[in-house]
């Protein structure tokens, strides 16, 4: 599904070098739900930026279901994302102004290969999914902070990705929705066979990865499920 390998990204602050990534080798498997988990600072959110074609590394390489994506241009990585990737991220970034139907139709309506009543139906389907039919018509405003993450992940299944990539996800909600959106992930993971690249801090997120990336100053210093240490 995903290959990375020696994936570096260097930022540049005056004199001083940054390495967000120095290295980072690993293969990634479909229907795999992966949790990429290190302290602040270790290059969680970068590596996922990188694998959702939201950044380019400074060198190395990935290649998405045989695709080196780095030979891609610009409308090519657009488009790639728009059919093949799905993002959730902590502050929902869901557009105030549309309903929660028209926020998930959005990325459906985008693509050429729908039409209006395809889009429709999956969003109408997706919404039952995520237990928000009955809030179709409001407002993220309108919304509880758990609601308005649903919606987000709802808009990030609703065109049936390759990959869903979650960048803290529970970063701003409690205990209790943060169990309600995982629930929902491990759902989507099990019965939509879901690929889930997800980003945590949180250590009882453990319980929901079938695999467990450790990063510490962007490297890889564990990979499996029990932590076992790399040589």
């Amino acid at each position: 599904m995903i290959a990375i390998e020696d994936l570096r990204k260097i930022y540049r602050m005056g004199n001083v070098e940054v390495r967000a990534l120095d290295g980072v080798t690993l293969d990634i498997e479909k229907g795999e739900f992966l949790g990429i988990m290190g302290p602040s600072g270790s290059g969680k959110t970068t590596l996922l930026h990188m694998l959702g074609l939201l950044d380019e590394p400074t060198s190395g390489r990935i290649v998405v279901d045989g695709i080196d994506v780095g030979i891609l241009n610009d409308y090519e990585r657009t488009m790639f994302r728009l059919y093949k990737l799905g993002y959730v991220f902590q502050d929902y970034a869901l557009v105030p102004d549309l309903t929660v139907m028209e926020n998930i139709s959005v990325p459906a309506m985008l693509r050429k290969d729908r039409t209006e009543e395809q889009y429709r139906r999956d969003s109408h389907e997706i919404l039952q999914k995520t237990g928000l039919w009955d809030r179709r018509d409001h407002l993220p405003r309108e919304l509880s902070g758990g609601q308005q993450q649903r919606v987000s992940i709802a808009r990030a299944i609703v065109n049936k990705p390759d990959i869903l990539f979650a960048d803290e996800p529970c970063a701003n909600l409690d205990t209790e929705n943060s169990r309600m959106v995982l629930d929902l992930f491990r759902e989507i993971n099990e019965e939509m066979k879901q690929t889930i690249v997800m980003v945590s801090h949180e250590d009882w997120h453990k319980d929901y990865f079938h695999r467990i990336i450790h990063l510490q100053d962007g490297k890889v210093v564990s990979d499996g499920k029990n932590g076992t240490k790399q040589s």
